[in-house]
């Protein structure tokens, strides 16, 4: 049985959300990562050990044009640990940014998101620390990397 487009979209978002957290949850701020879906509803993990945030950041949207020119890409999210701009901003500032892009959404004009997820990293009794997620905010923007 074949998932939907919303279906798929939401399992990638969902699994890029929670390997975001579990880092945060270690008491780091997660470098930045990519998740595939091909066409077959794989995921693919890509990262890479670059140290600056935006460098590594680019060298993954250079990553992922690779995979895309492979052309088996339907859904990408590209994830990064930022502050969340001013104007979105309801009283948490640290979000963490999803670029999302489905190949389902060529035809759009604004064809692809930010969401960003805020988040406040929280501390129990005994020292052990969890993240506290609260509402995505949305932003549609044009596509970067799949595009018609």
């Amino acid at each position: 049985m074949s998932k939907s487009h919303d279906d798929r979209a939401v399992e990638i978002l969902t699994k890029a959300i929670e390997y975001a957290q579990e880092g945060l949850n270690k008491g780091v701020i997660f470098h930045p990562f990519g998740m595939i879906m091909d066409d077959n509803y794989n995921i693919e993990i890509i990262k890479n050990d670059i140290e600056d945030i935006e460098e590594s950041y680019d060298s993954l949207g250079e990553e992922v044009n690779k995979y895309i020119a492979k052309g088996s890409v339907d859904i990408l999210v590209l994830a990064v640990d930022t502050d969340i701009p001013d104007n979105l901003s309801k009283g948490v500032s640290s979000s963490i940014r999803l670029h999302i892009e489905e190949k389902s959404q060529r035809a759009n004009d604004i064809s692809a998101r930010f969401l960003y997820v805020p988040y406040e990293l929280c501390k129990v009794e005994g020292g052990e620390i969890f993240t506290k997620l609260h509402t995505p905010i949305a932003v549609g923007l044009i596509a970067e990397y799949i595009q018609k």
